[in-house]
């Protein structure tokens, strides 16, 4: 939850980026003129990561004591989960470079929009693995009985489906499937995002009634 927390406070920081489909000299101008929030925004991002990795590390370490098919899933969303985290940071790194030396973006605006474009296309590339990992958390909910109740992992289903349409950012500039658009960005982003902080929330809670539990069955021997 706090990682989710991170997430929207650099992508506030670092403001609205320019249209996927505008042209090289727009995006030149916005990565010199927010230069100073968009390196601001990059190190907030990162700085989510470890927190996101601690959530997945959790979640893995539950694994151990329902057998090795839940061990396989949560293997499976672990790793989809770093890999995810890896495109993610070149998808922030991107716009970093070029906002630290926007001369150069000036001087080059094309030059400019292909950073502009790895930034966008690197979460396309991502969102098998973003599904990847939710149906892994679904599995762990609704076939092993583990971690979550049923109703999240039903939920993590549904985020997965809907993170998947990200593809569609690969193949169209505008539209609704663009990497700015309903179906490219707002939609999946938004259910992964509330899905996470759900499952986070749900995590604690319940963790935390184990060791109250645990520490009332030490007393009472």
């Amino acid at each position: 939850a706090a990682a989710i927390a991170l997430y929207l406070a650099g992508s506030l920081i670092m403001g609205t980026p320019p249209d996927f489909d505008a042209p090289g000299p727009v995006v030149a101008s916005y990565l010199g003129e927010d230069s100073t929030r968009i390196q601001l925004g990059a190190a907030v991002h990162a700085a989510w990561a470890p927190l996101f990795l601690w959530f997945l590390a959790t979640v893995h370490s539950l694994a151990h004591e329902h057998g090795p098919a839940a061990r396989r899933a949560a293997a499976v969303a672990l790793a989809c989960g770093a890999a995810f985290l890896v495109l993610f940071l070149v998808d922030v790194t991107a716009l970093a470079v070029g906002a630290l030396r926007p001369e150069n973006m000036a001087a080059d605006p094309e030059l400019a929009t292909a950073l502009h474009d790895v930034s966008w296309l690197a979460m396309g590339m991502a969102a098998p693995l973003v599904s990847g990992m939710l149906v892994a958390f679904a599995v762990r909910s609704l076939r092993d009985g583990a971690v979550w109740p049923a109703w999240l992992g039903r939920l993590a289903a549904v985020a997965a489906a809907v993170y998947a349409l990200r593809v569609g950012t690969l193949f169209t500039t505008d539209g609704a499937f663009a990497a700015d658009g309903v179906l490219g960005l707002w939609a999946p982003v938004a259910a992964a995002a509330a899905w996470i902080v759900a499952a986070s929330l749900s995590l604690v809670r319940d963790l935390s009634r184990a060791q109250a539990g645990a520490l009332l069955s030490g007393r009472q021997r």
